[in-house]
């Protein structure tokens, strides 16, 4: 891509399209995710600190379990670091827009028109997260569902768009419903809708 996405634009804005929120993954979720990493890292790390300890001729092995652990830790780490910058999806008046990391390289970006839309589901993946509000959001496209009781919850279909580790998710989920019957139903106060402030009820304005 040849813009980056920030907080105030991103690749393919339309003209006098307006952001009303932008959706990141929780910084939890990295903590998690590196987490992941050096439990990796150390179970590599594990035979070669049996072998270093109880051949005293080949403490070379030590010496590349800890070369090896270290760059799974730092390659790792940087990976899920760039992963997560790179995972942000756009609110705005006009759709939902989604920019998700396939490779290292290579972003894929989605959009749905509010058009398009025809339900808004959240969930946390577990009770942990639950418990500290941050979950996903689900935005159900009209070629991808009958109704509402068609689709159990968690399902994501290839037109659908499902974003992660959302911080005030219920909340968020809330606000795209808000946005979708203002949008068909009252367009003409599609302006007045607020941008979204992922904070508890009765601190976000």
């Amino acid at each position: 891509m040849t813009m980056r996405n920030t907080e105030t634009e991103f690749f393919g804005r339309q003209d006098g399209e307006k952001i009303l929120f932008v959706v990141k993954p929780h910084s939890i979720a990295l903590v998690f995710k590196a987490a992941k990493i050096y439990l990796v890292a150390l179970i590599v790390l594990a035979p070669f600190v049996i072998l270093g300890s109880q051949l005293l001729e080949m403490k070379i092995f030590l010496i590349a379990g800890i070369i090896v652990s270290a760059l799974i830790s730092l390659i790792g780490t940087k990976v899920v670091t760039d992963y997560q910058r790179r995972d942000v999806a756009y609110i705005t008046d006009r759709r939902i827009v989604r920019f998700e990391p396939t490779t290292l390289f290579a972003t894929n970006p989605r959009s749905l028109s509010w058009d398009e839309v025809v339900k808004v589901k959240t969930y946390p993946p577990n009770a942990i997260w639950k418990q500290m509000a941050i979950g996903s959001v689900v935005i159900h496209a009209r070629t991808s569902i009958r109704t509402a009781e068609d689709t159990p919850i968690g399902t994501v279909t290839a037109d659908d768009i499902e974003i992660n580790d959302i911080y005030f998710y219920k909340d968020l989920g809330n606000y795209i419903d808000k946005i979708l019957f203002t949008y068909k139903k009252r367009p003409k106060e599609m302006d007045s809708i607020r941008p979204f402030i992922p904070k508890p009820k009765g601190q976000r304005y």
